[in-house]
């Protein structure tokens, strides 16, 4: 039998702030998502205390974004009220916690 994979991240996450939650779906190839947040990384770092609140939001949905597609950014974005930092800082949790393993592994099944 011959069998084929893209080798993509798949996960699920819980998101909690008290009573509430939201739960995000990953569904993304390894190499996009590292391509993205290499992106990410650069916006990051521009960010600072003088920098306008779109710019934080652009940055914040477009981190989201790579992890977890435009609609749920979006979700994520309202969950948080609005607020660009969290979404960031939420994005950089999962990033650290877990989705680096999973992009590490789905990277060496590919090889």
């Amino acid at each position: 039998m011959f069998q084929i994979s893209l080798n993509r991240i798949h996960d699920t996450v819980k998101i909690a702030e008290g009573t509430d939650s939201i739960t995000l779906k990953v569904n993304g190839d390894p190499n996009r998502m590292v391509a993205g947040l290499t992106a990410v990384h650069k916006m990051l770092q521009a960010v600072n205390d003088e920098s306008k609140p779109e710019e934080v939001e652009n940055t914040a949905l477009f981190f989201a974004g790579v992890i977890f597609g435009t609609e749920q950014a979006k979700a994520l974005m309202d969950f948080y009220r609005g607020d660009a930092g969290c979404v960031i800082n939420v994005c950089g949790k999962y990033f650290a916690e877990r989705l680096k393993t999973l992009i590490i592994k789905a990277q060496k099944k590919a090889k």
